[in-house]
Formats: C-alpha cells, structure tokens, sequence
C-alpha cells in the first residue's frame, strides 16, 4: 500500500504520463507537421544534388549543404511553434489544460514531444543527403566527417525548436515567433559584420551563430551554450505565463 507522500509523487506521474500520450496524439494528428518535416527532407535532398560537383568527394559536399541548410531549419524549428501556435489558433488550449490538469505537464509535455520529432526529422534529412551522395553519385561521406557534422546540426536544430516553443507561448501564436526564427539568425549575420566586440561577447550576444560552430568537422560545443540558455530563459518565462495566464 502506498504511503501519503508517496501519492502525490505517483499521482504526479500518472499526470505528466497522461499529457506526454496526449501530445503525441496531438502531433500525429496534425497535418502541418508532416507537411514541415516532409519539406525539410525534401529541400535537403534538393540542396544536396544542386550542391554537388563531381570534383568533390561527399565530404567536401555534406560539408556545402550543411553550410547552408541551417537557412531552413526553421522548417523543423516550426514543429514547437506549432506545438502552441495551433492550439492558440484553434482554442483547443483549454481542452489540453484540462486533460492533462497542470499546465507545467503540457509544457513539458510539449517540449519532450516536439524536441523528440526535431531530432528524429533532423536525423532522416541527413540521412536522406547521405544517401543520395552515397547512391546516386557515389561519394558517400566518412563516418567520421558524417557523424561529427551531423551531430552539431541535430543539436542546433534541437535547440532552435525549443526556442520555437517558448517563443509561441510568451507571443500568443504562430507567425511572430517563426517570423523571428527567420529574422533572428539574419539579424545577427549583419551585427556581427559591423560590430566590433570581444569574441566571448560576441558568442553571448549571437547565439544562433555561436551555436551554428557546433555544424563543424571539430565542432566547438561551448558554443551551444548561449542557445542553451537561451531556450531555458523563454521556456522557464513561458512555465511562469501559462501558470498566470488565461489560456
């Protein structure tokens, strides 16, 4: 038989079990997600046969589309906007509250959620980009060169996904927080090009392109630090917004 204080700690179980077996029904069942995953696979694909020359080796070639695809993670980065964003849309907000009885638990929900579907989408891009080399031109990249590239974008696109979420919740929808993941990364290209500040300060002041050293064959993993903290800055924010506001 269980004692009194362990109830509560069960009970609290039960509940985050419940709203993580809700949201992954939720995210199945929406349509736009598939729609954004298939994309970003699809322009990987794209990126990878426009990107390669038959000079290169795959190295040299995953190394190019890497360069650039970082432009459209926000295809993946959108699974948290939409996490949110839809359901502010559609005022299905109240019935997931309600399910799952604590707003923490659909937080956390939502993130375990959304964050799991980033890393697998962003791990079947790269294993879509890898193949095509592999099979279509024969110049599959090393494992050591794929792997070490690939680790750094599935982290940064993990961790630009849960900015996504917290964006969506502290902005109330859907199109300021994706137009900011765009613009963001491209606001501090332009700062970085004009300003002339310590390195230290400059890797805490841009934290997507801090983060961007990760996509490197040595990648420089302090340097996911600032997107580190920054997505726990907006998510922390937004635990403390759903417990105090309307939904």
């Amino acid at each position: 038989m269980r004692t009194l204080e362990a109830q509560p700690l069960a009970d609290r179980s039960a509940g985050f079990g419940r709203s993580l077996g809700y949201e992954w029904a939720a995210f199945r069942s929406l349509r736009s997600n598939w729609v954004l995953m298939g994309s970003a696979v699809v322009v990987q694909l794209l990126l990878t046969i426009v990107a390669h020359d038959g000079r290169d080796t795959g190295d040299i070639t995953f190394d190019k589309v890497l360069s650039v695809a970082w432009l459209f993670t926000v295809l993946v980065a959108a699974l948290g906007v939409n996490a949110f964003g839809t359901e502010y849309r559609h005022r299905t907000i109240v019935t997931t509250v309600l399910t799952a009885r604590s707003r923490t638990h659909v937080l956390l929900a939502k993130a375990v959620v959304v964050t799991s579907a980033a890393i697998v989408t962003e791990c079947a891009v790269l294993a879509s980009s890898w193949l095509v080399l592999a099979g279509m031109f024969g110049a599959a990249p090393t494992v050591s060169t794929s792997l070490a590239l690939g680790s750094g974008a599935v982290v940064y696109t993990a961790l630009a996904t849960l900015v996504g979420l917290g964006l969506a919740v502290l902005l109330h929808g859907s199109i300021t927080p994706i137009a900011m993941l765009v613009v963001w990364p491209q606001i501090e290209m332009f700062l970085i090009n004009r300003l002339d500040l310590p390195e230290w300060l400059l890797t805490v002041l841009h934290p997507f392109y801090s983060a961007r050293q990760l996509i490197n064959d040595s990648p420089e993993w302090p340097g996911a630090l600032p997107l580190l903290g920054l997505a726990a800055v907006l998510l922390g924010a937004s635990a403390i917004v759903l417990t105090r506001r309307d939904v």
